[in-house]
């Protein structure tokens, strides 16, 4: 599987397991990462339900990075023990930000 395809399964298990039906249908470049990478990091901070996700080297999430600690097994994971709330909001709140990362602004 293509890296960038796997990135955008990994935005979409966890825009699903906030219970958002909604698509990531956006170009995937290193500042995509780095915005999913704060979503995660966010949600860690309203549930415990990422917290087997380790921080990403350096500060910054990159496209390996993704990855390697979103396989389909952690995939399946997210969308069934996140809470919805939290990320809810982690997703509305960052939701024009990952566009415009998409878009190379």
């Amino acid at each position: 599987m293509n890296d960038h395809i796997a990135v955008k399964n990994a935005i979409n298990a966890f825009y699903s397991g906030a219970g958002l039906n909604l698509t990531f249908k956006g170009s995937v470049n290193e500042k995509v990462a780095q915005v999913f990478g704060e979503m995660i990091i966010a949600t860690q901070q309203c549930s415990d339900a990422l917290n087997w996700v380790p921080r990403p080297t350096g500060g910054k999430a990159t496209i390996s990075w993704i990855v390697k600690h979103f396989t389909k097994s952690s995939l399946r994971q997210i969308s069934t023990k996140q809470s919805l709330t939290c990320a809810k909001e982690v997703v509305r709140n960052y939701k024009t930000k990952i566009q415009l990362a998409a878009m190379g602004i």
